[in-house]
C-alpha cells in the first residue's frame, strides 16, 4: 500500500494591512539613506540598510520572538520593505538552523501597520511550529547523533548516506490528523517523538546535512498531495532525496528516492511524480523552484549518483565518459553543434548534453568546444583544477 505522502503545512499565511497611502515606490533595496527602527523581545536597534535589518529579524526568529515592531519613513515602499527584509532574513546561510530551516518552521506571518504622516509603524506577528526550548533540544540531539555516526574524514556521499539511513530507520510517518500537534511538521517532532510528516522529515535532513557542511535545500511542491523533499550536493551537482518515501527501507541499497536525478527521481512510481512549486503570488516566501535563477544556482543531475564509481551522473566536459576531458570531447561537442544546426537535435543523451554545455549557457556550440580545448591544454601542462574550478578562475 502506498505511503500517505504527507501534506505540507498551511503555506505560511502572510497578510498585509496598512492604511491606504500614495508613496513613491522607489527601489527600496538600493537606497542608502534608510532610517529604520526595530524592536523585538531580543531588544531594539536602528538600521541603515535592509541587510542589517534582515540579520536582526533572523536573530529574532531564531530566538522565537513572536512580535517585531518596525518604524520606517513613508518615503519608502511599505510592502517592498517588508518583503525585502523578511526574504533576506530567511535567505540561505551556512547554518543548519537558518535559511530553509527557519522558513519552514514559520507557521504564519501577519503584518499590520499604519502611518502618522512621517513614518510607517508596523508590527510583524509570527507564529511558529516550535518554541525556543524545543529548538535547544534539536540543537543538542542533532549534535549527539552526528557525533555517534563518526563521520570525520568521510566524503560527502558517505555523510549523506549516513544521515539518510539514520532518518529512515529512526523516524516514522505521523498519520495523526490532530492539527494542534504542530511538532509533526518539524525536525523536533521527528527527533523527540520519532514521528513527523514530510515537512519534518525534510527539515531534519536539511539540518543534519548543513551541520555537516553539505549544500542542501528543502523543496516543496506536490506528489500525490502537498509534499516536501530535499536536494543535496556532491561536487557541486545536486541530487534529489526523499526520506519520507523511503521509510519502509532500512538500507541505502534498497531506497528508491535516494540521490536521484531529475530524469529518474520518480522511476519507482511515475504515477505520482514530484512537482516542485513555481512562483506563488499569494505567498512571497515560497521559492520559485522552477525558475532559471534557482536551477542555475542549484544544478541537478539528470541521473542518479553512481555509488560504485563515486562520481556524479555526468562530468562537465567529459562528453564521451572516458574519464578525461580532452580533444575527443571537443570533437563530440562540435558534432553535436552541427547536428543542432541542421536538425535542431544534438544526437546526444541528456547526460551528454549536460556534460557538453561547458559554459552553462544552456546551448551547445563552438564556444564549449573551445573551452574544452583550452582546459585540455591546461591539464596537459600539469594543471590540477577541475574544469568547473578552471572556468571560475579564467572568468
Amino acid at each position: 500500500m502506498k505511503l500517505l505522502k504527507g501534506l505540507l503545512s498551511a503555506a505560511l499565511a502572510v497578510m498585509l494591512t496598512a492604511a491606504p497611502i500614495s508613496v513613491n515606490a522607489s527601489a527600496f533595496s538600493i537606497r542608502t539613506d534608510l532610517s529604520l527602527t526595530a524592536e523585538c523581545g531580543s531588544g531594539s536597534s536602528n538600521f541603515d540598510s535592509v541587510e542589517a535589518a534582515a540579520i536582526y529579524v533572523r536573530d529574532c526568529i531564531r530566538n522565537r520572538d513572536n512580535t517585531i515592531k518596525f518604524s520606517l519613513p513613508i518615503r519608502y515602499d511599505f510592502e517592498e520593505a517588508f518583503h525585502s527584509i523578511i526574504l533576506q532574513a530567511v535567505d540561505e546561510t551556512y547554518s543548519g538552523s537558518e535559511g530553509d530551516y527557519i522558513k519552514y518552521v514559520l507557521k504564519s506571518i501577519e503584518c499590520k501597520g499604519g502611518y502618522d504622516g512621517v513614518n510607517y509603524y508596523y508590527t510583524i506577528n509570527m507564529n511558529y511550529y516550535t518554541n525556543a526550548e524545543q529548538e535547544r533540544y534539536v540543537d543538542g540531539r542533532v549534535s549527539e547523533i552526528l557525533s555517534s555516526l563518526d563521520l570525520d574524514g568521510k566524503d560527502d556521499y558517505a555523510k549523506i548516506s549516513a544521515i539518510y539511513e539514520y532518518i529512515i530507520n529512526n523516524v516514522k510517518y505521523d498519520y495523526s490528523d490532530d492539527e494542534s500537534n504542530k511538532a509533526r511538521f518539524t525536525a523536533y517532532g521527528a527527533l523527540y517523538n520519532g514521528k513527523a510528516v514530510c515537512q519534518g522529515f525534510s527539515q531534519l535532513f536539511y539540518r543534519m546535512a548543513k551541520e555537516l557542511g553539505l549544500s542542501c535545500r528543502i523543496i516543496s511542491g506536490t506528489a500525490d498531495g502537498g509534499h516536501a523533499w530535499n536536494i543535496v550536493a556532491v561536487d557541486g551537482i545536486y541530487y534529489y532525496v526523499d526520506t519520507t518515501w523511503d521509510i519502509f527501507n532500512s538500507d541505502i541499497s534498497d531506497c528508491d528516492y535516494f540521490m536521484r536525478g531529475s530524469l529518474d527521481f520518480d522511476e519507482a512510481d511515475r504515477t505520482t511524480p514530484h512537482i516542485a512549486s513555481g512562483k506563488d503570488p499569494k505567498n512571497f516566501l515560497i521559492t520559485d523552484f522552477t525558475s532559471a535563477e534557482f536551477k542555475a544556482a542549484y544544478p541537478v543531475s539528470d541521473y542518479a549518483y553512481d555509488a560504485e564509481k563515486k562520481q556524479i551522473g555526468y562530468v562537465l566536459g567529459d562528453v564521451n565518459s572516458d574519464g578525461v576531458v580532452d580533444s575527443a570531447d571537443a570533437s563530440e561537442i562540435l558534432n553535436g553543434y552541427a547536428m543542432i544546426s541542421i536538425y535542431n537535435y544534438s544526437g546526444m543523451t541528456a547526460a551528454q548534453e549536460l556534460a557538453a554545455d561547458v559554459d552553462r549557457s544552456k546551448s551547445i556550440d563552438s564556444s564549449d568546444a573551445s573551452a574544452v580545448l583550452d582546459y585540455y591544454g591546461y591539464v596537459s601542462t600539469g594543471g590540477k583544477l577541475s574544469l568547473e574550478e578552471y572556468n571560475k578562475k579564467v572568468k
